[in-house]
């Protein structure tokens, strides 16, 4: 079983083929000159129950050569190739390459699009954590980006967040046996969520090519940021004051926006705590300096709230009591950079809603 064969002298890979010139070619193949690359034995095009596309030797072969897949793993391969050939890259399945050191690797599938290269891999058989990460070390040092997905069952979609990374994109993928429906996991709709999606595999395929699935902490990328406020009576000074009880972070897709993270004053970073005393931002919001203040409570100093008359630290174990989450208010959405002590779990996230 492969994807290419030589007709009429020409590579052609099943892919590339619709359903009406598959089926024309399945017709006439006997009248061309149709062969197996690896033998030179003659080829028949064939379609297995899941609708993959494929070559077969002719029963008279002899030749030896199995990739040692099993049906399910040919079928996740051909649908990302033939995706992204749809797509204008180009492709090739079972691609060798090396690391600048000199190691060798074979990828499931690799494809190119302007500048862009990519690999992608299906797991279909178990696999270790260090073998993948073993691997994936070999493309990262031939500057290749390279995307997983993990056979896993239902139950156990949440399996691949304990290695998942920006830089190791780790995603689950299981066939229902009914529908022969694939399956692909491993994205949250946003920090509030409870559960990860379940999306089609080529839905999510394209959604991740196309930034409709992103990490947290990817490179670059632009999030915002966004208060929300409490109204408390300053327990010195006895006026009402804004205290922010909220911290939340937001990535942008289109016109949308995901969250992606909420945090406390105590886990910003000092960039971004010097962003909340800007005095505009104060005076708009009526909320105190964001600093470090001593605490008799704690005996030690933190990064606190202050009053916005008179600065007196508001506890973060008085306003724990006092929260109040219907009554929360939210502040504009702020654009900021992400720095290296910024707080943010690195998850992916399902952003077309």
């Amino acid at each position: 079983m492969g994807f290419i064969s030589i007709i009429e002298n020409k590579e052609i890979y099943s892919f590339m083929l619709n359903d009406e010139q598959w089926t024309r070619l399945k017709d006439k193949y006997k009248n061309l000159s149709i062969f197996m690359p690896c033998c030179q034995t003659p080829a028949i095009p064939k379609k297995n129950k899941l609708g993959t596309q494929f070559f077969a030797h002719h029963p008279s072969s002899s030749c030896s050569f199995s990739s040692g897949e099993s049906r399910e793993h040919q079928l996740c391969k051909y649908l990302v190739l033939k995706h992204l050939h749809e797509n204008g890259w180009n492709v090739i399945p079972e691609y060798r390459g090396e690391t600048p050191s000199g190691e060798t690797w074979i990828a499931d599938i690799y494809a190119e699009k302007n500048k862009s290269k990519i690999i992608i891999e299906i797991q279909w058989s178990p696999q270790s954590i260090v073998e993948t990460k073993r691997r994936q070390e070999k493309y990262i040092a031939s500057g290749i980006r390279a995307i997983w997905f993990m056979r896993t069952t239902k139950s156990n979609k949440w399996n691949v967040l304990d290695y998942q990374s920006y830089e190791m994109p780790v995603f689950s993928i299981w066939l229902d046996k009914e529908t022969n429906q694939l399956t692909t996991s491993g994205a949250f709709k946003n920090w509030d969520s409870c559960d990860l999606v379940e999306i089609e595999f080529i839905e999510f395929f394209h959604h991740l090519m196309t930034g409709g699935i992103q990490h947290s902490l990817k490179p670059n990328a632009q999030y915002f940021l966004q208060l929300g406020f409490n109204r408390v009576d300053c327990w010195k000074c006895k006026q009402s004051t804004n205290t922010i009880m909220e911290i939340n972070y937001f990535i942008q897709h289109k016109a949308g926006l995901t969250k992606v993270s909420q945090i406390s004053i105590e886990q910003l970073s000092t960039a971004h705590s010097e962003i909340l005393n800007n005095p505009q931002l104060l005076q708009r919001y009526e909320y105190g300096f964001i600093i470090k203040r001593f605490s008799k409570t704690r005996g030690n100093v933190y990064l606190s709230n202050g009053c916005f008359h008179c600065d007196a630290l508001q506890g973060a174990f008085f306003l724990h009591q006092e929260i109040d989450s219907s009554n929360i208010r939210y502040s504009e959405l702020m654009l900021i950079k992400l720095d290296h002590e910024t707080e943010i779990d690195g998850l992916w996230y399902y952003l077309n809603q």
